[in-house]
């Protein structure tokens, strides 16, 4: 199965059978050597599309979804509730991001739902008032900025999590929110998805082309579950036109090609993809799917080991081998990967919730308490 990434509050990377991940600060690796001649496949022949949709490709134009466009009915809303003068001098943006933020959730007002499968323009999250992390920061930022107030994309290091999509495909996710930026007082950071974002976790600044790059990502990882091959591809090119640097947009088109049994220039992606960013060991993952899929069974095993090598030095993969052991009532292999998490990470509360049920089901009730004790320790220690 291949992975693909998208932002589902959340960006989705398209992930093969063995479910591979990004890991920071893990060990460099070497690649080998692509099986088609470098010159066979070019970028350009990637982008032009004439491989994959013949003349057709020659009257493509690029989805233009005026991503963060404002109405004239989402000023009228704005100017009902969150006024450009608030009469006081030094609170004045502290207020009007209370206001927004108000006027955004709360019943009565917009009202908006979080609906991790609805990746939305800012327009259509204002009218539908649902949307994923994406359509929620992209509606949040087009108001304030609107408002005269700074704001910035940032992406967040979310732990991974992997989620089917199909039998043949898994989602690999990303997060994004917003920052707010105030002169007199501290930072605000505005998230959707206030249960699991939490303060202590890695951020980065995305441009506003990068951010909006992950709408036509997650829209292509749509038209490629339904089918839509024309419309995948140019939702991808025009999510790379944004963020010609993005590893993981590459990586999906290569998902996109590997599907059409096109392996040339599937793997001509992945390469690229690992180019900009050797972090993306997801790609590794899809790289042994597409040599096992074209009899190169050195190959596939080759990628296939890195990926389990590096699979088993991340404790979120441990994690998620224990509560599949768990819930299988496997308790020992449960307890033996949940070490292996803790032993990487310490301070996640998750772990320790899972271990002290994994010693309990084992009999073993100091254990037990011991870890869920630990869980309660992290959980007052950490700022939400």
């Amino acid at each position: 199965m291949p992975v693909l990434q998208k932002i589902h509050c959340f960006i989705i990377i398209f992930m093969g059978f063995f479910l591979g991940f990004s890991l920071s600060g893990c060990s460099s690796f070497q690649t080998q050597e692509p099986f088609y001649s470098a010159a066979v496949v070019t970028r350009a022949d990637l982008l032009s599309g004439e491989g994959l949709l013949g003349d057709a490709a020659k009257q493509m134009t690029l989805p233009e979804d005026h991503v963060m466009k404002i109405s004239d009915e989402m000023r009228r809303y704005l100017q009902r509730y969150v006024p450009k003068k608030t009469g006081q001098k030094k609170s004045g943006d502290v207020t009007r991001v209370r206001l927004l933020a108000k006027m955004i959730f709360e019943k009565g007002m917009l009202g908006m739902h979080y609906d991790v499968a609805k990746t939305h323009t800012a327009q259509d999250a204002f009218r539908f008032a649902e949307g994923n992390c994406l359509a929620f920061s992209y509606l949040f930022l087009t108001l304030a900025r609107e408002r005269g107030l700074k704001v910035r994309f940032q992406e967040v290091d979310i732990p991974p999590e992997w989620n089917p999509a199909s039998k043949d495909l898994y989602y690999f996710s990303r997060h994004v929110n917003v920052r707010i930026y105030l002169k007199q007082n501290r930072d605000y950071v505005i998230d959707i998805d206030r249960v699991n974002f939490k303060s202590h976790y890695r951020v980065w600044e995305l441009s506003d082309d990068q951010a909006v790059a992950q709408y036509y990502n997650n829209k292509a990882t749509d038209y490629l579950q339904e089918g839509d091959v024309a419309k995948t591809f140019v939702y991808l090119v025009k999510a790379l036109q944004l963020a010609p640097k993005d590893a993981a947009i590459w990586s999906n088109l290569g998902v996109m090609y590997r599907m059409q049994e096109m392996y040339h220039y599937a793997e001509k992606a992945y390469f690229i993809a690992l180019k900009y960013d050797k972090r993306q060991r997801s790609v590794l993952n899809n790289l042994s799917v597409l040599y096992d899929q074209m009899g190169e069974t050195e190959k596939s095993e080759y990628y296939a080991r890195l990926t389990r090598e590096h699979q088993l030095k991340n404790p979120y993969y441990r994690y998620y081998r224990a509560l599949k052991a768990f819930e299988g009532g496997d308790y020992a292999l449960s307890l033996s990967h949940l070490k292996a998490a803790v032993k990487r990470r310490d301070d996640e509360k998750k772990f320790h919730d899972l271990l002290g049920a994994t010693y309990a089901q084992l009999g073993n009730e100091t254990k037990a308490n011991k870890a869920w004790n630990k869980a309660k320790k992290i959980l007052s220690s950490q700022k939400y």
